[in-house]
């Protein structure tokens, strides 16, 4: 089986788990092209989440949203290419999208809460500008629908509330960024890897799942596809980003900072699904911001794997 998918801190982790063979196993899905069967897909998506690190080296991941074809795949299946949707002007100045170019490590996730379906590509930046994002592919593969929160997308006029919504930052998480943390049960996590890869992961869970203790947030890491993508990133590089959608009020909730794992933690076994390991995220920055293009979702239910 080809080990070279795989980083040494990738490695580190799933030898470390005891999940190897499994890893090894499922990296047979990641290609360097889309899969065909998932072109169609692609082209139905209205929102994706983005990662990347910006000039200083800090890592953001942030929503983008666009209407149902927004995000198309290339005749070749090794581009994404995306129509940038940004009547406001939000995304000049939100990172990691304002800074992006041509060459720059780049994620993209690709998720449909309806259907708890969802696609990973991690690549490079072809084409950045004002009203277009193209990705050269370098890794694509699905990922199971496990703690995926089934939620409807809701479209909403474009100019309702987005053209006076404003942005809100920070260093310190103030009261209501972090009710917006307490009562999350969905965010995304971007990772660098030793070369400066990046990679954009989902996290889900009951509301409440992730602990906060001040600037330390505590995400439990439960069980996955054993390939430890954004765990073996962290174990080489601890500067990382978060994001959490407020899928009520078409907006994006961005952190900043670094991140460690932490292994073995007995005594929150049940929190974690039995995994006993948790991600340790501390805030550095902050910001709040509508989504370039509103959409809201509604509801439907909570995912049957939740711890």
């Amino acid at each position: 089986m080809d080990d070279a998918h795989f980083h040494r801190g990738e490695r580190l982790v799933q030898e470390r788990t005891g999940e190897r063979a499994t890893a090894l196993i499922n990296s047979r899905n990641i290609s360097p092209r889309v899969p065909a069967a998932a072109r169609a897909f692609v082209g139905q998506q209205q929102w994706c989440v983005v990662g990347a690190a910006d000039h200083a080296g800090d890592v953001h991941a942030c929503l983008l949203t666009g209407e149902a074809g927004f995000v198309q795949v290339s005749e070749e299946l090794n581009r994404l290419c995306m129509a940038l949707d940004d009547p406001h002007g939000r995304l000049a100045t939100t990172a990691p999208l304002d800074g992006l170019q041509a060459g720059q490590s780049v994620a993209v996730l690709l998720i449909e809460l309806q259907k708890r379906r969802r696609l990973r590509v991690n690549g490079h930046v072809g084409l950045a500008s004002a009203s277009q994002l193209e990705v050269v592919v370098g890794q694509a593969y699905p990922v199971c629908p496990r703690y995926i929160q089934k939620r409807q997308p809701e479209a909403v006029a474009a100019n309702a509330e987005a053209s006076t919504a404003t942005s809100v930052a920070g260093e310190i998480l103030d009261a209501a960024a972090t009710a917006w943390i307490d009562g999350a049960d969905t965010l995304f996590i971007a990772s660098l890897g030793p070369a400066g890869e990046v990679d954009v992961s989902h996290r889900g869970g009951r509301p409440g799942f992730v602990q906060r203790r001040g600037q330390v947030l505590r995400i439990p890491d439960y069980n996955g596809n054993s390939m430890f993508n954004t765990l073996g990133n962290l174990e080489v590089e601890p500067r990382s980003g978060l994001v959490l959608p407020d899928f009520d009020g078409a907006r994006q909730l961005q952190l900043t900072g670094h991140a460690r794992v932490c292994f073995d933690v007995a005594n929150d076994i049940e929190q974690t699904g039995g995994t006993g390991r948790w991600i340790e995220f501390t805030v550095e920055r902050w910001r709040a911001t509508p989504l370039n293009r509103p959409l809201r979702w509604r509801f439907l239910e909570a995912s049957p794997f939740n711890p």
